[in-house]
């Protein structure tokens, strides 16, 4: 009997082991994971999975969000970016490799500090996050970020955001939502052969190098080849340019120079207008106590109106704007005291589309309203404007400084949601589509081109603001954060949204869809966990317990039973 019995436990064993080896060898063939989440979040968008599946070099990423007594919320985001690199790597065949590395292991501190130096001057930004000890609470420095590596390049992914309009709570929410968007698309970038090109008009006054340095930093560390283009002197046609930036021009572009502009369009060039079509500068009141604010001719009315869109000559006012330092006496000493400047609008978004999603709001300076006009072959996305309390000022116009010390008339601000910045996707027609003279063929002839009269699809976004793009500089002259207000020590959202600008308009690829994901970190209630502390713990750890010891009763009687004699 006991024989028997030993015959029948060595067969169930050797089917039980036959089964596990069949079920391995199965899943090396037939190979799924299961996503049982609401929001899917660890299912992949099919544009990364593509791109992931086509790579043939090895990625390697090095993730610095790690570390000892980490905020609940920071371990939730860590443990998010360690199972998504997972799946790059489960999806990529092994070519993204990744690991994380705990700066605070460096034991020596002038090492680790130079260290830290150093993933600054790669373009990861550290965080002070408050972290619980036993005695008490203190501030940890850590960088909530990750280096890319791949073909002897390197490009840094900022893991956390910090986002002011939206708290702590928010910021996370969207770290998560911009975790696969933000690797994938590093990952598309550094395994490129040829980097994507972005050219500055230049010759017409348009921002300079130190007021542009900042955003010039922020796009070469995303791997970006930049260039000048003067269009009397060097090559915009056919020139592997896939960016042109037209930041701030004073001067008016010549027919000439438009004609081109115009062909690099037709023949799928991208295009970011930075535009100021009023003459107005905050500077010129340290020379004068009022200022005229009058239209700035750029030759460019035409051009954009047969886009889509137009840049009216007026200023747009704003209720939701930013603060100005004018000197007041104060006992008898003259001290800067700051007051709201309704020329500086706030711009806030009002769409849920990629570039300003979940997008912190962006500082303008005199800026202009936009139009967006009939053309069934361009569709329009309108993706900043003012807020709900904005008004219209036709110019010319004079412009006192002392009126920011007057408080405002809400009722004249009657207005709401005046379009600052706008996409225009779709076909483009050419401005000289009917008017293609001589003159036009020659230089088309000179420069090898072929005349294009309407596009295929195209994109191109127009920002009625070329300060949007240009830093500030501190009393040493040297250039502050773009986006920083150095009055009110404010950082908004101007290098995020130029950089949104020129991934979305560079990405053909669609891997701006994972920037659409919506994850939320569903932290536990911790009034309700103190409250309920004892019963869970019960449930938890006693429960258990119990369930065991029941099964080994029943197995103990079904055991006696069956060997009793």
């Amino acid at each position: 009997m006991k024989q028997h019995y030993l015959i029948q436990s060595i067969k169930a064993l050797i089917v039980s082991l036959l089964l596990v080896l069949i079920v391995n060898i199965l899943s090396n063939f037939l190979y799924h994971r299961f996503d049982l989440t609401e929001e899917k979040r660890y299912t992949l968008t099919s544009s990364t999975k593509k791109v992931l599946n086509g790579l043939e070099e090895n990625i390697e990423v090095e993730v610095y969000l790690t570390g000892k007594d980490l905020p609940a919320g920071i371990k939730i985001l860590q443990n998010e970016t360690r199972e998504l690199l997972q799946e790059f790597r489960t999806n990529s065949k092994g070519n993204v490799t990744f690991h994380f590395f705990d700066i605070n292991s460096i034991k020596d501190q002038k090492k680790r500090e130079e260290f830290q130096l150093e993933l600054v001057k790669k373009g990861l930004k550290p965080t002070n996050l408050e972290v619980k000890s036993e005695s008490g609470f203190t501030e940890k420095l850590v960088f909530p970020g990750a280096i890319i590596k791949a073909n002897g390049r390197e490009i840094p992914v900022q893991i956390l955001e910090n986002q002011f309009s939206v708290g702590a709570q928010g910021s996370l929410n969207n770290s998560l939502n911009f975790l696969e968007y933000k690797f994938i698309n590093s990952i598309h970038k550094i395994t490129k052969e040829h980097p994507a090109k972005i050219a500055f008009l230049q010759g017409h006054g348009e921002l300079g190098i130190e007021q542009l340095q900042e955003f010039l930093k922020a796009l070469s560390e995303q791997n970006f080849l930049l260039d000048k283009v003067e269009l009397d002197k060097d090559r915009l046609i056919n020139n592997n340019i896939d960016i042109l930036l037209i930041a701030k021009p004073q001067t008016a572009i010549s027919d000439a120079e438009k004609f081109l502009i115009d062909q690099y369009i037709m023949q799928g060039g991208r295009t970011l207008w930075l535009l100021d079509n009023i003459i107005c500068d905050l500077d010129s009141f340290k020379l004068a106590p009022s200022i005229m604010a009058i239209p700035r001719d750029l030759n460019l009315d035409d051009l954009l109106f047969r886009y889509g869109v137009r840049i009216n000559h007026n200023l747009a006012l704003d209720l939701y704007c930013n603060q100005i330092p004018i000197i007041e006496s104060v006992g008898g000493n003259p001290q800067p005291k700051l007051f709201p400047w309704a020329f500086y609008p706030i711009a806030v978004n009002k769409k849920n589309h990629p570039i300003v999603k979940n997008l912190d709001p962006v500082a303008f300076k005199f800026a202009s309203s936009l139009d967006t006009l009939a053309n069934p072959d361009v569709y329009k996305t309108i993706l900043l404007t003012t807020s709900t309390y904005s008004r219209l000022q036709p110019t010319p116009f004079q412009i006192f400084l002392e009126g920011a010390k007057q408080k405002p008339n809400p009722y004249l601000f009657n207005l709401r949601d005046i379009p600052l910045a706008v996409l225009l996707q779709g076909n483009f027609h050419s401005l000289y589509k009917n008017q293609f003279t001589d003159d036009l063929q020659k230089m088309a002839s000179a420069q090898q081109f072929t005349f294009t009269p309407k596009s295929n699809f195209n994109k191109m976004i127009v920002v009625a603001d070329g300060d949007v793009a240009a830093n500030d500089l501190d009393a040493q002259q040297v250039p502050l954060a773009l986006g920083y207000d150095k009055y009110t020590r404010q950082l908004f959202a101007n290098k995020d949204f130029l950089l949104n600008s020129v991934e979305y308009l560079l990405d053909d690829n669609n891997l701006i869809d994972a920037r659409n994901r919506e994850i939320k970190m569903r932290l536990l209630d911790k009034a309700k966990v103190l409250e309920d502390k004892t019963f869970w713990q019960i449930i938890t750890v006693g429960l258990p317990l119990l369930l065991i010891a029941l099964v080994g009763v029943i197995y103990t009687i079904q055991r006696k039973r069956k060997y009793a004699r």
